[in-house]
């Protein structure tokens, strides 16, 4: 009896934890990268109540017989079966489509292993998970290439977290993770400056990487070069009998005057050749090709400050750009003879160009009287978008996947049956690939899960029988002494 009633609490036992583990299994359906397990069960102990014996040439051999202790648990396995993706929509979610575990720290120095991608950036630019771990990721070369060793992959412990300054990830859209566990954003590339031919006295125009100016650019270059004080002045509506339209503006350099280009005929063809200009003695200009057209030059006006910042040895210099709202803009600046390069600043911002010349053919160009007026040197165009590399995740792939110790939050741990984990680049090792805007499920299967259920029940019930069968036959022994 003794024996039964051992057995019977083993089993119940036993199934208690059957039905625990198969109740933890339900619970995490739902729970994105979760890994179920499963109870199996072994015999315990036995009894030997009669021994085998051999066979002779007159009798025959006998079995030997047993009489067991129950069952008890033998092992609790995690099933490591890769489960299928869930699409989110969001970038930043990623699934790994075989083998391998994203590397995180939830503190420095802790590794802890996950299949759960939910990432983003905090403000600090840290990438990190759900739980606000630190995803840890391969260096980069300067060419943002990952660094790793020959056979592709790299040590745990040389694993960095991945983190982008928020001042620059502010400049980036569209990020999103690729095949390879490569983070690339889209940034619009450095503005660039395209040189208009024949000025072999340029070199080159350096453009701020963060400047907001765009289209041609118009440089003036003189003894005496005028900014308008305001929109107005400068600027002169033509007379309803001028065959040509629109609103012209007049730069003085030295003593000659330059109309702006861009000014049209009646019939919307531009002109480009506007004929000999001709200034009468009381300050009255025309142009040969421009008939009707007369400009008072007396009410051009100058910023006188702006002149008498002009030294020896210095030659004035003003640009005209437009900024990306289409508003023109005057970058003033002095020349110093000699020089290779020099700033121009706007007058409204602050934002800067750098001129770099070749100073001979320079001096060449201020030298003459005539100067320059009103010339497009070239073009600034916004450089187009790319994408640039942020950072690689890192995989680590382990000898025994089964091995590894469950820590809650998705994670798990290294163990001493897990193997020493090695990281590699998503895809390359063994490892699957990675796909963004998707989440792995959890593996659970609840028709299997149920079914479970109801044999763990059904064998707690009959183990409890057992108690009472024997409880009972113990009752009858004790009836038979009285």
């Amino acid at each position: 009896m003794i024996r039964s009633l051992y057995s019977g609490i083993s089993g119940m036992a036993a199934h208690q934890t059957k039905l625990n583990v198969i109740g933890n299994n339900i619970a995490n359906v739902n729970t994105y990268g979760f890994k179920a397990s499963r109870v199996v069960f072994s015999d315990v102990l036995y009894q030997n109540l009669s021994t085998a014996t051999e066979a002779t040439n007159t009798t025959g051999g006998t079995n030997a017989s047993q009489l067991g202790y129950g069952a008890k648990v033998a092992s609790i396995d995690m099933l490591n079966t890769i489960s299928s993706g869930a699409s989110t929509g969001r970038a930043l979610d990623v699934y790994i489509a075989g083998e391998g575990y994203l590397v995180v720290q939830p503190e420095a120095g802790a590794n802890r292993y996950t299949r759960v991608g939910n990432l983003k950036f905090d403000a600090l630019g840290n990438l990190t998970d759900g739980a606000g771990s630190k995803v840890m990721g391969i260096p980069l070369d300067a060419d943002n290439n990952p660094v790793l060793d020959a056979n592709g992959t790299l040590a745990i412990d040389d694993l960095q977290a991945i983190n982008v300054p928020p001042a620059e990830l502010a400049k980036y859209t569209g990020i999103t993770i690729g095949k390879s566990g490569e983070i690339t954003g889209i940034k619009a590339g450095d503005p660039e400056f395209t040189k208009a031919s024949g000025f072999s006295w340029l070199n080159s125009v350096t453009v701020p990487t963060e400047s907001n100016y765009t289209g041609n650019v118009q440089l003036m270059v003189g003894t005496t070069v005028g900014i308008p004080e305001d929109e107005e002045t400068g600027a002169f509506t033509l007379a309803p009998t001028a065959d040509i339209l629109g609103t012209i503006s007049v730069t003085k350099v030295g003593d000659t005057y330059t109309l702006a280009t861009g000014l049209t005929k009646k019939d919307e063809t531009e002109i480009f050749d506007y004929g000999t200009q001709t200034l009468s003695s009381t300050g009255i200009l025309t142009f040969s090709k421009l008939p009707g057209l007369k400009i008072d030059t007396t009410k051009l006006t100058v910023d006188e400050t702006y002149e008498t910042d002009i030294e020896e040895g210095e030659t004035a210099v003003v640009a005209t750009v437009t900024n990306q709202g289409g508003v023109v803009e005057y970058l003033t600046g002095t020349y110093e003879d000699g020089a290779t390069s020099f700033a121009l600043t706007s007058t409204t911002t602050g934002e800067q160009l750098t001129l770099n010349v070749d100073a001979e053919a320079f001096a060449a160009i201020y030298g003459d009287e005539a100067g320059l007026a009103n010339t497009t040197i070239g073009k600034i165009e916004a450089g187009s978008d790319k994408p640039v590399t942020l950072g690689y995740l890192a995989l680590g792939k382990f000898a025994n996947n089964d091995g590894l110790l469950q820590d809650g939050n998705g994670y798990f741990m290294e163990s001493a049956n897990s193997g020493t984990p090695v990281a590699t680049k998503a895809g390359t090792n063994g490892t699957g690939g990675t796909e963004s805007a998707n989440l792995e499920m959890s593996n659970v299967d609840l028709s299997q899960e149920f079914t479970d259920m109801i044999v763990a029940q059904r064998g707690f019930q009959a183990n409890s029988r057992i108690i009472t069968v024997s409880d009972s036959i113990l009752e009858e022994l004790i009836n038979l002494k009285r």
